[in-house]
């Protein structure tokens, strides 16, 4: 069963030295009674999962004090809203590059609030804006709560502590997972709704690596990766380079242009179409480092392929010496190394081939005893006992 859509609700009070308070209700809490222990998970949700329960929001809310909000601008006037702004994820911490930070909460609690006739248990967090910085969003923000379209908000939750990742009361699952230790770590004010409805909220460390490398996989990867790519970095860095030199050859183009028509009270159209020729010249540069960057990702994707086949070569030379009936005993090892070659072994490909040789070595072996020991059977029986005839001067007449 899923619950009610995500809270919107956000105010904003008036300035005081540049400084305005707002209020905004960062998520919906569920009742207790909503936990299944048969189940293992909450029958209540929102639209990313989270079964939020008080006991657990509550003992998390004094980490939300100090925390920022943030906004991802679109427009150089900074009023119209994107998304969280996040670009990376290092060690656990997400980065936010593309957002700015516009505020910080001051407190938090957990109240009840009526929407549409409907009550309902949230946790609301308080804090000032900085509306002297942001003058042109705070007007935006007035006309629009006036209106009753209050920009919508997403919260934002990470691990706690030395923990590896967000703790849930019965371990992660996508819809009904409880999370009973973590940390608030921010608040995002979003422009327009996700196509993800999960990019509402941002969880940290809350899944296990499916894949992983060793070390000398990884360090054989880069190598190999880098040999592939060198070619095309000494060529990236040589467009940069010609870039630069463009650059500066146009501004001294410009600055000689335009000493010349101060001089000499030159044609505006003789400076224009300078500029248009080191413009088309910039952009045509741009154009081929883009393409480079391209053939980059496409090199990329040939080496995990590469490799792939070098394995099955290995595999190949390994085997070549054995004849086709010899490579049958280990034909589903054969069909499970080319499926995979990367996560499989060649010695135990060998090893069921020498194995299978060896079986059909003492069947061989067996019959050959066999033979043999009829063949002694039959030379015994020569040496047999014989009866020797009685000459006729040998009887004894009397």
């Amino acid at each position: 069963m899923k619950g009610g859509d995500n809270v919107k609700i956000f105010e904003i009070c008036e300035a005081k030295n540049g400084k305005r308070k707002f209020k905004a209700v960062l998520h919906e809490i569920f009742p207790d009674s909503c936990i299944d222990e048969v189940e293992e998970a909450g029958t209540l949700y929102n639209e990313n999962g989270i079964t939020w329960i008080e006991e657990y929001c509550k003992n998390a809310l004094p980490t939300l004090v100090g925390k920022s909000i943030r906004c991802e601008f679109l427009d150089e006037d900074r009023t119209e809203l994107c998304g969280h702004g996040e670009t990376d994820i290092i060690d656990g911490v997400a980065i936010f590059e593309n957002a700015v930070m516009i505020g910080v909460f001051t407190d938090g609690y957990i109240t009840d609030m009526d929407f549409d006739g409907v009550t309902k248990r949230v946790c609301v967090g308080e804090g000032e804006i900085d509306a002297a910085c942001y003058n042109n969003f705070a007007t935006k923000m007035d006309n629009d709560i006036a209106e009753g379209n209050p920009p919508a908000g997403s919260v934002e939750i990470q691990r706690a502590g030395d923990n590896e990742g967000i703790v849930y009361k019965y371990g992660y699952k996508e819809h009904g997972r409880i999370p009973t230790v973590f940390e608030y770590s921010g608040y995002a004010l979003l422009g327009v709704r996700p196509a993800d409805p999960t990019a509402k909220i941002i969880e940290l460390n809350n899944k296990e690596d499916l894949e992983t490398m060793n070390e000398n996989e990884i360090k054989a990867l880069i190598s190999q990766t880098v040999a592939e790519m060198n070619a095309s970095t000494a060529e990236i860095n040589q467009i940069k380079e010609d870039c630069e030199a463009k650059i500066a050859e146009a501004n001294e183009k410009v600055d000689a242009i335009t000493n010349e028509k101060n001089e000499i009270e030159g044609s505006v159209e003789q400076i224009q179409a300078a500029l248009d020729s080191v413009r088309q010249e910039y952009e045509e540069l741009d154009e081929k480092y883009n393409a480079l960057w391209e053939e980059k990702k496409t090199l990329e994707k040939a080496l995990g392929e590469a490799k792939a086949k070098e394995r099955i070569g290995e595999m190949n030379t390994a085997i070549a010496e054995f004849t086709d009936e010899e490579k049958a005993y280990a034909q589903a090892e054969i069909e499970a190394f080319n499926a995979e070659p990367i996560n499989s072994e060649i010695n135990s490909i060998v090893s069921k081939i020498w194995e299978g040789i060896g079986k059909s070595a003492k069947q061989a072996e067996a019959v050959i005893a066999e033979q043999n020991a009829a063949k002694e059977t039959k030379i015994d029986d020569i040496f047999g006992e014989v009866t020797e005839p009685v000459a006729d001067d040998d009887i004894d007449i009397f």
